[in-house]
């Protein structure tokens, strides 16, 4: 049987450009195939925060206490979808499962394993691709501006601090220091100085990719519909367009995706979409009004209004909405006047009129794990996928556990807690 490549990745976005990318520069032959050209999906839309200190899975009981106010609300920061009511049920039920002390705690403990060494990794990998100017490690700040929101602020702070990560406080005055432009009722805030965030998330997946060819590896639209193998022979991928493709290994990568793939080899696992909505803002030119005053160094996020604003190469970028709605649904314009109305109320006389506007998938689990490991029955079969929000954060630790579990090495993490079959 004809081997078309080593190994296969499929999935073109941030985790699968850094896992192919790894794999390449450890003298792996890859080929890496999406269906669109790499970093299209939910990586484009990347908020850019290298989010470290997020231990606390969204399933949580606070969450769950407080959805009731929010799940329908119109302005509100996470939304339910009506016409998506039914499809998500089951996912909500297995959500609310994960919510439960014991099961928090296992949840907490597994982001823990990962996140110990995911901005080292992260560095590490950039620095090999040549990519290191993309990425700063220099922080972000949480900021407030009400009494509610400095308690919330500090306890969010308190919960993750029980676990190692640092926050220091930041007055009002270095605030305005730092962000000019930043509202005047932004009256104090937190700064967690291990994270980071990188300048373009899109520039970032591309440049993997680049550093895969540099590496002699290959990359291939291809819309892969699903898997075979027979016995322990080679995997089979076959196309919607042209022939079958084979390799000794596959690792998918494909995000939101992943499930018809796994389901093809009879893994059933409960990914859905949270649907995510950005707008990014043009960074004024020289000498026009405003071009000095709206600098930003790192991110900033407002507890109250539940959104982060991150300064890249292409503009302002603010994100920080959830919408349960499905892959099939088109975008609510209403997230993104939403947007528009958080950012110029953080940032007053900012105009957002030539923003850009983005929707896109971010693939999550009910526990808000990802899948990661060796397919249980399938040898050659991999998976790493369902990252949810922390597909950047995330992506250079999980590009070297796959590197070292598909070469037989060690990973110093116990993969038990991401199974695909934990569910």
């Amino acid at each position: 049987m004809r081997i078309d490549s080593e190994v296969i990745v499929v999935g073109a976005g941030l985790v699968g450009a850094a896992c192919a990318a790894r794999l390449a520069l450890e003298g792996r032959e890859v080929l890496l195939l999406d269906m669109q050209a790499p970093g299209l999906g939910a990586s484009f839309g990347n908020a850019g925060h290298v989010a470290t200190e997020q231990l606390i899975p969204l399933a949580n009981p606070r969450v769950i206490r407080d959805s009731w106010r929010y799940l329908l609300a119109a302005d509100s920061p996470l939304v339910l979808r009506m016409a998506y009511l039914l499809p998500i049920l089951p996912w909500l039920a297995r959500f609310v499962l994960a919510a439960r002390p014991g099961a928090l705690a296992r949840g907490v403990a597994a982001l823990m394993a990962l996140q110990r060494t995911s901005s080292d990794d992260l560095r590490e990998l950039l620095q090999a691709c040549d990519l290191a100017p993309l990425l700063s490690l220099d922080g972000y700040l949480r900021v407030w501006e009400s009494d509610a929101g400095a308690r919330a602020a500090r306890r969010q702070a308190a919960e993750v601090a029980a676990h190692g990560i640092r926050s220091e406080p930041m007055p009002a005055q270095a605030i305005h220091a730092e962000a000019p432009a930043l509202s005047a009722d932004v009256s104090g805030g937190l700064c967690f100085p291990d994270t980071g965030h990188v300048s373009d998330p899109h520039a970032v997946c591309t440049g993997l990719v680049a550093a895969l060819q540099r590496q002699a590896g290959r990359v291939q639209r291809a819309r892969v519909l699903e898997l075979y193998q027979e016995g322990r022979g080679p995997v089979r991928l076959t196309q919607a367009h042209g022939p079958a493709l084979h390799a000794r290994q596959v690792l998918v990568c494909a995000g939101a995706w992943s499930r018809p793939l796994a389901r093809s080899l009879g893994y059933r696992v409960p990914l859905d979409t949270e649907r995510g909505y950005h707008i990014t803002v043009p960074w004024p030119g020289a000498g026009e009004p405003g071009a000095g005053a709206i600098a930003m160094r790192r991110p900033i996020a407002s507890t109250e209004r539940s959104v982060i604003m991150t300064p890249m190469s292409v503009g302002l970028r603010m994100t920080g909405t959830v919408e349960f709605g499905g892959m099939h649904l088109p975008p609510d314009p209403r997230r993104y006047a939403l947007l528009r109305r958080q950012m110029q109320a953080l940032v007053p006389g900012l105009h957002t009129g030539a923003a850009s506007t983005w929707m896109g998938f971010r693939p999550s689990l009910p526990d808000h794990l990802p899948v990661m490991g060796a397919a249980p029955r399938h040898r050659g079969v991999f998976f790493a996928f369902g990252h949810q929000h922390l597909g950047l954060t995330l992506s250079g630790v999980t590009a070297r556990i796959m590197g070292a579990l598909m070469q037989e090495r060690a990973s110093g993490v116990d993969l038990s807690a991401y199974r695909i079959d934990r569910f």
